[in-house]
């Protein structure tokens, strides 16, 4: 990846946004009181319509801004990437905060493991008032589980808000896929475990927040979830998911590495349950006559999906109805 800066800091910090004036501020602070600071900090403004230019100005030279137009995150990102001078590479997201010691460590760890890897930590998670509302440990997985565990939804997804990683990683890789606005940090953890270790620092260096404006969760959230999934396990060469399968592993071998995945899946929140059906149908086609366990499995994966459709259905009903109520004249 190309670099266009001649600085070198060891840590380049990228930060895309867009209309992020509420939290902005905080996050830029965030990181100008890292007890580590040989870092360069790059803001990019995905096309803001709000006060988030002044309010990345405000810091002078501390901080680097650049203003593009509107792509999405995945794209100001790479602008980001390709402005990037730093040995090691961090997204921070514009409502998001680093706590104090977070370069420090992460940079201590990849420092000591000397190869490229990526790093993580343990996150808290906060309101819109900065509260503690939640705290988060960060599942640790050795290196040929990562990746199937990445790509059922499981709790190491959530590194994705933490990771400092070589920049070596990402050159490998390739950048972040605009093709997937709602999983790009998903797909590039997946990217990331296929190649390189996942080094978790078993400590809270950094805070989520929660609130209403937050990207995600909207409609064509849970379609793009539950596409990504399906689609990833679907591509991926079964034995880089289960690198203890035989080369010539038999279609019962491969019928049970479907049912885990089948069966993780299934027991994960809406809407990533959804994927599981893809991968019953996999185990389906090497091992057709399931065991009566895996069948009531099957049934129950069903009838919870149909639950949450009438539930919904239900829900958009009476919505419409008082909203009905509301606007019919008088």
């Amino acid at each position: 990846m190309k670099r266009e800066t001649m600085s070198t800091p060891t840590v380049s910090i990228i930060l895309p946004v867009y209309n992020g004036e509420n939290y902005l501020r905080l996050a830029i602070d965030s990181v100008l009181k890292q007890t580590f600071q040989d870092y360069e900090l790059i803001v990019v403004d995905d096309g803001s319509v709000d006060s988030t230019p002044a309010i990345a100005r405000e810091h002078g030279s501390r901080v680097r801004y650049v203003r593009q137009e509107n792509t999405g995150v995945a794209g100001a990102f790479n602008h980001g990437l390709r402005l990037a001078a730093g040995r090691y590479i961090s997204w921070l997201s514009h409502d998001d905060v680093f706590l104090p010691t977070k370069l420090e460590r992460q940079v201590g760890v990849l420092e000591s493991h000397g190869a490229p890897a990526v790093c993580y930590s343990d996150i808290e998670i906060i309101d819109g008032s900065g509260e503690v509302i939640e705290e988060q440990v960060i599942p640790e997985h050795d290196r040929q589980n990562a990746l199937r565990h990445v790509l059922t939804g499981g709790g190491i997804c959530s590194a994705s808000y933490s990771v400092l990683y070589d920049r070596r990683c990402v050159e490998e890789v390739g950048a972040y896929d605009a093709a997937w606005p709602y999983t790009q940090d998903a797909d590039m953890l997946a990217r990331f475990a296929r190649r390189f270790p996942l080094i978790r620092v078993p400590e809270k260096l950094m805070q989520v927040r929660e609130h209403d404006n937050r990207g995600g969760r909207s409609k064509k959230w849970e379609l793009e979830v539950v596409h990504f999934f399906s689609t990833q396990l679907n591509q991926m060469p079964l034995n880089e998911l289960f690198p203890e399968l035989p080369a010539n592993a038999t279609r019962d071998e491969r019928a049970s590495a479907y049912l885990w995945l089948a069966h993780t899946l299934a027991k994960r929140p809406f809407p990533y349950y959804r994927s599981a059906v893809s991968q019953y149908r996999n185990a389906i086609r090497e091992r057709p006559l399931l065991a009566v366990t895996d069948i009531a499995a099957i049934i129950k994966l069903g009838w919870r999906s149909f639950r949450q459709h009438a539930n919904r259905h239900s829900l958009s009903m009476k919505l419409k109805s008082t909203f009905g109520r509301r606007l019919a004249p008088s």
